[in-house]
């Protein structure tokens, strides 16, 4: 399988740098376990109830739908099954270096050696994606780049508005309606699964 090949050789890539950043004592350095998907780029951890959110990645609203060759279909839903998919009765790993504003762990996740974040986004099933004073994460829009020009996934639906920008049409239909709107909010490679995280 294509996809497969190419997701190999992303991660021959070393991404040294992204590690090296300097970690904060509140963000463990590894999560390992199942998991439930909250939805297409969220995690809670089944043992330690940890949340966890992928980096540098994005995925259709669940209620977002597209149309690709005039079948419409839930775009959402689909990023949210693929991850179930990607996850279901597997051990996760994840590797956290942050927090977002909302006190949400962010992390590079990983099944075996597969990264979901980049493999998801090499498929098409959503989008690379850095929100504002996280770490930035290259390597996902190389990925993207390849994804889009082969018309993968949610690159195949010319009118599905990116995520961010869905939002933001939301909540300025919901100011427009008086309506009060609700606040949203180089590839790495695995870590070895230590005694610990078990």
């Amino acid at each position: 399988m294509k996809v497969a090949a190419g997701s190999m050789l992303w991660l021959a890539i070393a991404p040294t740098a992204l590690f090296a950043q300097s970690h904060p004592s509140d963000v463990p350095r590894q999560i390992y376990g199942k998991v439930q998907v909250v939805d297409a780029t969220t995690f809670e951890f089944v043992k330690s109830r940890q949340i966890v959110r992928l980096a540098g990645y994005e995925a259709p609203r669940l209620e977002q739908t597209a149309k690709s060759d005039g079948v419409e279909w839930p775009a959402g839903q689909v990023s949210r099954a693929w991850m179930i998919l990607r996850t279901l009765g597997q051990n996760v790993n994840c590797a956290p270096i942050g927090r977002d504003t909302n006190k949400i762990l962010i992390a590079h996740c990983f099944v075996g050696e597969t990264n979901l974040a980049a493999t998801a986004i090499a498929e098409g099933i959503g989008y690379a994606f850095n929100y504002r004073n996280e770490p930035q994460v290259p390597a996902y829009f190389d990925i993207e780049r390849k994804a889009r020009g082969l018309g993968f996934g949610v690159w195949s639906s010319p009118d599905l508005l990116p995520p961010w920008l869905y939002t933001a049409s939301t909540v300025a239909a919901e100011e427009s309606d008086g309506q009060s709107p609700e606040a949203e909010t180089s590839l790495p490679l695995p870590l070895p699964v230590t005694q610990a995280a078990r």
